[in-house]
């Protein structure tokens, strides 16, 4: 993932920065650092959130909110409306952001509150490892009233940037 967004924001202003969330035993610090060491990195960030700090705030500040939109949205017998509704009552502590690649747009800033993402999309469910061109789990964008699509990291990256890109050059 990493070396797809790098090398997507070749040619480009953009800034990437990555932050680690410790959600599964692999995302640690060590790892964190390591990554942050390959040789692809270069042009990215990287940060250790051990409290997961930003995935809450991103959670309570943007994201509650999109989930309640949503369900007012779906149709009752919507097959993703229960998972929806869980994540809409869990409490951003035990539920913070995680898995998801955000877009800003250039000069956004962190204050008191997060800056809302231009483009955002969310892995919620993952089917194993694809091979080139295929589907490898669901994945949650900005219209989240359509519900999940079928995509891989690589393709949400590719589209993230090239929306991006689009949005900086008008």
């Amino acid at each position: 993932m990493q070396k797809e967004i790098v090398k997507a924001s070749r040619g480009s202003d953009a800034r990437v920065y990555f932050v680690w969330l410790p959600m599964l035993p692999t995302d640690n610090e060590s790892e964190a650092a390591g990554m942050s060491r390959n040789p692809a990195a270069r042009r990215a960030r990287h940060f250790y959130d051990p409290k997961r700090r930003v995935g809450i705030a991103l959670i309570e500040e943007h994201f509650h909110k999109d989930t309640h939109e949503a369900l007012a949205a779906l149709p009752e017998d919507a097959p993703f409306r229960q998972r929806l509704a869980r994540w809409a009552a869990a409490p951003a502590s035990e539920s913070p952001l995680w898995d998801a690649v955000m877009f800003f747009p250039p000069g956004a800033e962190w204050h008191s509150t997060s800056p809302r993402p231009e483009w955002w999309t969310k892995q919620i469910g993952f089917s194993g490892e694809g091979e080139r061109h295929k589907s490898t789990g669901q994945f949650l964008r900005n219209h989240i009233k359509d519900g999940p699509v079928e995509s891989d990291w690589f393709v949400e990256a590719r589209e993230g940037m090239n929306l991006m890109r689009q949005r900086i050059s008008h």
